[in-house]
């Protein structure tokens, strides 16, 4: 199911049944080419999903669809990344510096699409590294190109403040899969043909989008009067 996370009654978008043993990254695949391919009068800017998505190939997906991932990180390994100089990149995508410090984020070059880091004892007025690896009074910087690695160097950093606000509208399919299956009762149905389930699903999202369309004017007119 792919539903209009920043929409105010959280409306569904393309009802998709998938078999039971496909894994939800393949799911995804599916649905999202086949609403790009359906849906053209309008594009898609932002897709949030969770960690079962955390896939590279999930990001090149989206990516070659101008859409921005959101996808919450499933920590594989708990070792860093070396580089090619004495910067390692740690699991989540911070560089860490050869004292063994994660560096600060400074910024982002929308240009070049990179985000710059600094080290994380000279963002105050002095370097107060003991062991300096930079003898610039600014201190060390590195940069990180979300082209190298799109899963570990997303546009949006993970632990910013505009991440958190987008990333949280992700419940927006929770209450839409909760209206489906509990306010509409749709396992109750019990079909066994493939075909019905569909047009039940579809028949829900239908009256869903009737009801909110009833409920929108409804308020407009009393509002009005």
């Amino acid at each position: 199911m792919l539903s209009a996370s920043d929409s105010y009654y959280d409306l569904p978008l393309y009802p998709r049944l998938q078999p039971a043993s496909r894994h939800d990254a393949l799911s995804l695949v599916v649905s999202s080419v086949e609403f790009k391919q359906l849906f053209t009068l309008g594009t898609v800017q932002k897709m949030l999903l969770d960690a079962a998505h955390d896939a590279e190939a999930i990001y090149l997906l989206l990516d070659h669809q101008s859409t921005e991932p959101f996808i919450d990180l499933n920590n594989r390994s708990k070792k860093n990344t070396k580089t090619g100089v004495d910067i390692q990149i740690s699991p989540a995508g911070v560089p860490i510096c050869p004292a063994g410090l994660k560096m600060k984020p400074n910024g982002r070059d929308n240009f070049q699409n990179r985000q710059k880091w600094r080290c994380a004892l000279a963002c105050r007025h002095e370097n107060s590294c003991k062991t300096p690896c930079s003898t610039a009074k600014y201190g060390r910087t590195y940069h990180t190109h979300s082209k190298d690695n799109l899963r570990l160097f997303p546009k949006t950093l993970r632990d910013s403040d505009k991440w958190k606000l987008i990333y949280k509208r992700r419940s927006s399919i929770e209450r839409s899969n909760k209206r489906e299956k509990i306010d509409y009762q749709l396992e109750a149905g019990r079909h066994r043909s493939t075909k019905l389930w569909c047009q039940t699903l579809r028949y829900y999202d239908v009256s869903t989008h009737g009801f909110i369309l009833f409920h929108s004017s409804r308020n407009s007119l009393s509002w009005g009067g």
